[in-house]
Order: C-alpha cells, then structure tokens, then sequence
C-alpha cells in the first residue's frame, strides 16, 4: 500500500471519514485502503477513531499489538494527511444530536467539513441528525458499490493489489476475495452488494476464500 500512486479512472476523489465498525473489519479495511491508495477517495480519521479500532481488535484477539503497531504505522505513511484534529471535533461534540456513542465521528465530520461518513453502524446516525449538519453517511458496501460505479479501473486494480497480500495458506484470487465479500464459505456477507456487482461488472466470478487448511496448497 502506498498513499503516493497516481489516481486511475475518472473517479472524482472525495474526503470520507472512516469509522472504526469499518477499520475493525478485514477484509473489507485493506480494500478501502487500497482503494484510497489508488486515488479513488480521501481517507480520514481521527485518533480518537484509531484508538477505537485498535482497543476492539486487541480486546478480539484478531491483532496483537505489534501487528496493530505495525498496520497503524503504515496508515499513517501511507496516508499522513488523514488524521483530523481531535480536539476540533471534541470541541463540538456536545452539539451533535445523534447517538452519544458517535458523536464524536458526527462532530469530526462537521468540524472538518468531510461530507461523507462510512460506518456499519448505520442506525446511529439517522438522516434526521445528519443532514441538517450536511453529513451523508453510507455503509462500506453501499461506499463500494458507489466507487464501482464511479471507477470500475480502480476497483479491478485494488483487489488485484489486496489478493496479491493474502496468502491464508496461499495467495488468494480476486474471485476468493469477492468470495469473502459476499460471505462465502464461513465468513459473514461484508459487502454482499458491492461483490455481486463487481462480479457482473469485472466479468470476475466469486468462489469460496481458500480455509487455512487447503487440500490443493503446496
């Protein structure tokens, strides 16, 4: 991953402000970053945010702390204008009328202008809180199908990259990564929308993810 490529497709960049009940998940975390790597979108966060991200995936037992040390110190290279000015939103947080466990990712959205939040925890910001502060918030599926859309090159290229790094027990397919998207095998659906239509539109059938035990690795 590196924040300096140079942006593929007539994707229009926007910032958009990454909630951690998205950071948290893979592999739908590494494919946004990608993406944004790749010039589709401008991440942001707050430390407030990385904080979250790390304590529930260190409490999980699905990072150790080094490896957290590790992937918090590449998002930060990759992309050093990403992190908001906490004590900005701090600052307005109170104002916020949605729910009190994420008013401080509404008031980092207000404080610095970023009209697009993406979270999965979609029921704590209802349009009736957001909107009058000129916040649109969408779900990382709904956010995939939209850069589908809007840069189906970019899309193609980020999961080439990201099925280039999984190697649980070998490298993966682009078609196992939409197979893991889509929830299939035993993973849940983290994007079951955007992997149907990336299917469609890549001309790229999913299949299951290889398990960590693969009869054909080796």
């Amino acid at each position: 991953m590196a924040g300096t490529s140079s942006p593929v497709g007539p994707t229009k960049r926007r910032r958009v402000l990454l909630d951690a009940s998205v950071l948290y998940i893979e592999p739908v975390r590494s494919l946004l970053l990608w993406i944004a790597a790749l010039g589709g979108f401008d991440p942001r966060w707050t430390t407030r945010i990385l904080d979250e991200v790390r304590r529930n995936l260190l409490a999980s037992e699905r990072m150790s702390s080094e490896q957290w040390q590790r992937l918090g110190a590449a998002m930060l290279a990759a992309f050093p204008d990403a992190t908001l000015d906490q004590d900005a939103a701090d600052a307005i947080q109170d104002q916020m009328t949605n729910d009190p466990k994420d008013r401080h990712v509404l008031a980092a959205a207000v404080a610095h202008g970023v009209e697009l939040l993406v979270t999965n925890n979609l029921k704590h910001f209802k349009r009736t809180d957001i909107e009058p502060v000129g916040v649109r918030a969408l779900n990382a599926d709904q956010l995939l199908c939209e850069l589908l859309s809007a840069a189906p090159n970019v899309m193609r290229e980020a999961l080439e990259s990201q099925a280039a790094t999984m190697r649980t027990p070998r490298q993966w397919t682009v078609a196992e990564l939409l197979g893991a998207l889509a929830g299939r095998g035993r993973g849940d659906a983290l994007a079951p929308s955007f992997a149907e239509a990336a299917s469609e539109r890549l001309g790229i059938g999913s299949v299951a993810p290889p398990s960590r035990v693969d009869p054909n690795a080796g």
